[in-house]
């Protein structure tokens, strides 16, 4: 389904490649029937520069597409109607001058009343047309009624004129119905928005915008069952040293910044298919598939070195942190994979802290 503006451009379109197309006809009428007809000769090449004006806005100016479609439609009606009375005067009898306002002048009262739904409300669209089309189908009769023989050319005016009401009623049936339609897209777009920012907060730390357990245990039994001699996946712990003491010191809202500024430094050390998680409390993890133990453990020991500096450009105090590096095991339990890393990472602290423990093997 296309979304309302996706159908509003749509509108523009159709509109402007449907003046491409009429464009070189007009040009081959001017050509064929310009010396007989003066409307013709006249009027078309004031109307050519007038439509080329109107698409060039509807491709180039979509803002004021609406306002120049308006001014489009009501210009091409009047002209409409003064050709026609014109063509009506100029022809010797009734059936004659019925006969000067097909096909072309007949056809041109359809596009208008088309282009009116399209640029308009359905409820609007139907007033205007109505009133349009009553007007032109009072003014051909009228017209007609000076000429000889008007009898059955104003049963075919009259005629004419129901059409045009029958073809308004369906225009408005399809235009309610359209209207509808744009509803129900905005109203799933709305929902698929709301559902999508529902997983988000389902899947994401408030404080620091990284991924949550929920999605870090995921990721890791996603990754378990991908595990193979050419596929190894590594996960980091990382656990913030004396981070309570930094809480006590100097406020929760400092510790919360230690935090954030942990989730910015690690984004730009991780790679781009790695995920970085906040498992809880100060306690990060790296889910890093396609890199081994080495390669991870020097990623540990990159953000090793640059946290501390950054967390102390912040806010004025060394932190360091402790980190556990180990590879996942082919269809490795989460659980099992997070206590393997944890234990690493609580060596790393017995062992003096501000250091990276890793699995041998």
């Amino acid at each position: 389904m296309r979304r309302p503006d996706e159908l509003a451009v749509l509108a523009r379109r159709v509109v402007a490649l449907g003046i491409a197309v009429c464009v070189p006809v007009l040009v081959g009428i001017w050509f064929t029937d310009a010396r007989s007809d003066p409307w013709v000769r006249w009027g078309y090449p004031p109307l050519l520069v007038f439509l080329a004006a109107f698409a060039w806005v509807l491709l180039q100016r979509s803002r004021w597409a609406v306002r120049a479609a308006l001014v489009t439609l009501v210009g091409l009606e009047l002209w409409w109607v003064l050709v026609a009375v014109g063509r009506i005067a100029q022809a010797p009898d009734a059936a004659s001058a019925w006969a000067s306002l097909a096909p072309t002048p007949m056809l041109d009262v359809a596009v208008c009343l088309v282009v009116g739904f399209l640029f308009q409300a359905p409820r609007t669209a139907a007033l205007h047309g109505g009133a349009y089309a009553l007007v032109a189908t009072v003014a051909i009769g009228a017209a007609l009624l000076r000429k000889p023989g008007a009898g059955d050319a104003l049963w075919l005016t009259v005629r004419y004129g129901v059409y045009l009401g029958v073809f308004i009623a369906l225009l408005l049936v399809l235009s309610r119905a359209k209207e509808r339609v744009a509803a129900a897209v905005a109203d799933a777009a709305a929902a698929d928005a709301t559902a999508s920012r529902m997983r988000e907060m389902a899947y994401r730390d408030e404080l620091t915008g990284l991924a949550n357990r929920r999605r870090l245990l995921e990721e890791l039994r996603f990754q378990a069952g991908r595990v193979g001699p050419d596929h190894p996946v590594s996960v980091v712990y990382l656990d913030l040293d004396h981070f309570k003491a930094v809480n006590d010191s100097l406020g929760h809202a400092v510790g919360d910044r230690v935090l954030q500024v942990v989730a910015e430094v690690a984004t730009e050390v991780v790679g781009p298919g790695d995920l970085l998680a906040r498992l809880g409390g100060e306690e990060f993890v790296v889910v890093a598939p396609g890199i081994d133990g080495r390669r991870a453990a020097l990623l540990a020991e990159q953000l090793r070195e640059r946290l501390p500096d950054a967390i102390e450009a912040v806010v004025g105090r060394r932190v360091t942190a402790s980190y556990g590096v180990a590879e996942l095991t082919p269809g490795q339990d989460p659980a099992g994979a997070l206590q393997q890393v944890d234990a690493l990472m609580y060596r790393a602290k017995a062992a003096g802290r501000d250091r990276v423990a890793a699995a041998e093997g």
